[in-house]
């Protein structure tokens, strides 16, 4: 008798519960023409990425701790990324963040940016500025925040710059001050 009040009670609780849960239906989203769903991004720590020219030759290399897009139309996010262009010098761009569109033509770097060039035979340079800018393609790198550039014994300030890796041109915005001090013998 107590299995069958047991069982009654249960049935009158499941007839309950569903008299009272939502009737609402799950609306199909291409019926509705709200298009296919979205396509998922992904993400990827310790990442490189290389970039070749026709000849198979390196362009430049990307490394980031963490790259990751959450859907292939939305910009790419870099933790750490570091860039290194070949050529008569190589260049070594490195950061806290960056941003890359999908286009993967043009970078913004943020937070601590260092470019050093080095050489063989002369002093590294090193521009140190809270952004940059790059076209990875022109290898041409933008800033208006201030900048300071050292190399050697010597350090220029200034506030902004447009730098061309591929042929080499620095070009420093006014105003600019600078220290120039004598290597010892």
């Amino acid at each position: 008798m107590r299995r069958t009040w047991l069982l009654f009670a249960f049935g009158v609780a499941l007839a309950l519960w569903l008299w009272r849960s939502p009737r609402e239906e799950v609306q199909d989203n291409q019926a509705h023409g709200a298009g296919p769903a979205a396509e998922p991004g992904y993400v990827a720590t310790g990442a490189v990425m290389l970039e070749t020219d026709t000849d198979g030759q390196p362009l430049y290399r990307l490394r980031a701790d963490r790259i990751s897009q959450p859907t292939p139309k939305d910009d790419i996010h870099l933790t750490a990324p570091q860039f290194v262009y070949q050529g008569n010098i190589v260049w070594t761009l490195t950061a806290q963040s960056g941003v890359l569109p999908p286009s993967a033509q043009q970078i913004s770097l943020a937070g601590d940016v260092v470019a050093t060039g080095e050489k063989p035979g002369t002093d590294p340079m090193h521009i140190h500025s809270a952004t940059l800018n790059v076209d990875m393609q022109t290898r041409h790198a933008d800033t208006v925040d201030p900048v300071t550039v050292d190399w050697g014994t010597n350090r220029l300030w200034a506030q902004g710059m447009h730098a061309d890796m591929q042929t080499d041109h620095l070009r420093l915005i006014s105003p600019v001050y600078g220290v120039f001090t004598p290597k010892s013998k």
